[in-house]
């Protein structure tokens, strides 16, 4: 599918690029050096940092951090117009190949019936309009925005996460391989290239987005069976799977959904199986001021369950699940360059393998 938008609406979008690129790698570091010769001057204790409410009444009205958090704000809200105007003129001859059958290797089965979840019918994450199933380009709309929400760093395909990952998994004979709420799902390319012999499988809750993944997949030679499920009560046979595995899926639900659909992982991995979360770093795990710059997007960037998730015990609702649970680091390729406001870091892993029955 092409995807390219016309030279105007491509250069419109390029100057929202670049305005993100200016707020990453020009006014987030200006601001770290005001916090470090803060921190410097007034030396308050490490508890006192990690304190969302003391930072705040530190920065919130700091115009350095006004104007670094409104442009963010700005551009993410630009970036979305931007793209849909773009695609909009395109909407009928895109949406007449999403629905148009394919005898490509891989399936595609929709669910009409499936209920949404009241907390992702109620959002917009990451502000973008329509959420990810209320618009029949939803799958568009999220390749084209998401490569200029992180300025073109997850490489030209946009998989390595998905190569990170790749790195991170234990080195098995995988059968058969499930990726819960896989989006578009190019995501996971390099598994499905990793793991040549094992059956794929793919599911998520919006339609439109499994409509575009799998005519992307197709595209691009990728068996995958997408299937239109709730990652937290999913209808696959128990012991099914072999690896179960998500990306940057665990922040977008609350905290009991993210219980439920660990242990729905659980219920269809094989004894041995693993279950593999890859995410950005907890809280805990970066220093008080990156930690404070990553909160701001629980109220301000169309993620309300962040924040949770990134202080919640993943080990223990794997533990409870009947996983023996560990989080490893996964290289991230573009981790301390520049314009990434928190520094060098890696993606944290949470494995978890199902206990032999």
């Amino acid at each position: 599918m092409d995807l390219r938008l016309a030279r105007p609406d491509q250069a419109r979008l390029d100057f929202v690029e670049g305005l993100k690129v200016f707020v990453a790698s020009d006014v987030a570091p200006a601001l770290r050096v005001e916090y470090d010769d803060w921190v410097s001057t007034t030396k308050p204790d490490e508890a006192k940092l990690r304190d969302r409410n003391f930072m705040s009444e530190r920065f919130e009205h700091d115009p350095l951090y006004q104007t670094s958090r409104g442009l963010q704000r700005l551009s993410q809200e630009a970036m979305w117009r931007e793209t849909i105007s773009g695609l909009a003129a395109r909407r009928g001859e895109i949406e007449a190949e999403l629905d148009a059958p394919s005898d490509a290797p891989g399936s595609l089965t929709l669910d009409p019936s499936l209920e949404m979840p009241r907390y992702y019918d109620a959002n917009e994450f990451h502000l973008q309009p329509g959420n990810y199933h209320r618009d029949t380009l939803s799958g568009p709309v999220y390749e084209v925005g998401v490569a200029t929400y992180t300025m073109h760093r997850y490489g030209k395909a946009g998989d390595e996460m998905g190569r990170a990952l790749v790195g991170a998994l234990p080195k098995r004979d995988y059968k058969r391989i499930l990726y819960m709420g896989c989006g578009p799902a190019y995501k996971c390319y390099p598994l499905v290239d990793a793991f040549p012999d094992a059956e794929f499988h793919a599911c998520d809750l919006s339609a439109p987005m499994l409509k575009f993944a799998r005519n992307r997949a197709a595209e691009h030679g990728k068996a995958i069976h997408f299937s239109q499920q709730n990652a937290e009560d999913m209808s696959y046979p128990e012991g099914h799977f072999d690896l179960v595995f998500c990306k940057l899926l665990f922040h977008e639900m609350p905290t009991k959904a993210v219980i439920n659909a660990v242990n729905s992982a659980a219920r269809v991995l094989a004894p041995g199986g693993i279950l593999a979360n890859l995410e950005l770093p907890s809280y805990e795990s970066l220093d008080p001021f990156s930690a404070y710059l990553m909160d701001w997007d629980t109220l301000n960037n169309g993620e309300p369950f962040w924040r949770a998730y990134h202080e919640m015990d993943l080990e223990g609702a794997y533990r409870d699940a009947g996983l023996e649970a560990k989080t490893i680091e996964a290289y991230s390729e573009w981790g301390g360059a520049k314009g990434n406001y928190m520094g060098k870091f890696s993606y944290h892993v949470t494995m978890g393998e199902k206990t032999e029955a």
